[in-house]
């Protein structure tokens, strides 16, 4: 009688081992098997977002830096002895949408932009760093701005030519078509306070050329300035680009001393990687 009990018993441990084994392997091959399933679904996602990127709809064509300077005489009569100097950069940037020939359509045109994440770093505190919208027919001057607020820029969209002639500027407008550029007026306000100026027997101007006037450290102005741009094309897909620009006035022929400096830039890398569909 005890054999045959030991003999079922073991039969018995034998059946629960196996299938403890067989639940184990299952186990084990769902989940070697969700794995490869996920590398596979990673894999297949990173070529479609390398395949979507390689030929972007939309880019960066290009940007125009245009820096110079502006002062406020507070002296009596006119005399420059108590002068506050500041310092301005427009920055215009021009989107590419590829068009050719007026060929328009739904995944070329714009539904909606805005920019955000604007920061301003520099190695030096000189001034007050502002930047914002700037009605594009006032670059090359300057203009007293606000700085942006927390939750960015937000371009109202022109859709057609006939809202195009009635577009007021003073407020941020983006054609639907690509076809005017994204415009930010940067300040560094009051880099240099209550200081006088010599005009040398001659006469001063308020442009980049008071930096030289007031012995202004170029360096110290150097600033770089971080955003990004955000679209939206009628086909509803998204797109982002992070743009960084170094606003540096100290170049090797200084032609900020002869009022403003003017940089295109054509030969860069800022691309628009598409962010959903």
């Amino acid at each position: 009688m005890k054999t045959k009990e030991k003999k079922g018993i073991n039969v018995y441990v034998v059946i629960v081992i196996n299938l403890i084994l067989l639940a184990i392997a299952i186990v084990s091959y769902n989940y070697i098997y969700q794995v490869e399933l996920t590398k596979q679904s990673y894999a297949e996602e990173v070529e479609n977002f390398v395949k979507q990127n390689e030929e972007p709809v939309f880019k960066i064509g290009k940007i125009m830096l245009y820096s110079s300077a502006y002062a406020v005489d507070n002296s009596e009569n006119g005399k420059l002895q108590d002068i506050d100097i500041s310092q301005f950069t427009d920055i215009v940037v021009y989107v590419d949408n590829g068009v050719e020939n007026g060929e328009l359509n739904p995944e070329n045109t714009i539904s909606e932009i805005f920019v955000d994440n604007i920061k301003m770093t520099s190695e030096t505190q000189t001034g007050e760093k502002i930047i914002n919208y700037k009605n594009p027919e006032k670059c090359g001057k300057y203009e007293e701005l606000e700085n942006y607020k927390a939750d960015g820029i937000l371009y109202r969209v022109v859709n057609t030519n006939s809202k195009n002639d009635d577009a007021i500027y003073d407020e941020p407008v983006f054609y639907t078509d690509c076809s005017n550029p994204i415009s930010l007026g940067y300040i560094n306000k009051n880099v240099l306070e209550n200081c006088a100026v010599s005009s040398t027997g001659g006469s001063i101007s308020f442009d980049g050329s008071i930096l030289k006037g007031a012995n202004i450290d170029l360096d110290t102005l150097k600033t770089q300035i971080m955003f990004t741009v955000h679209v939206k094309n009628n086909y509803n897909e998204e797109f982002i680009c992070n743009l960084t620009i170094d606003n540096d006035l100290n170049t090797e022929a200084r032609e900020i001393d002869s009022g403003y400096l003017l940089k295109v830039l054509t030969d860069h890398e800022f691309k628009f990687l598409k962010v959903s569909e």
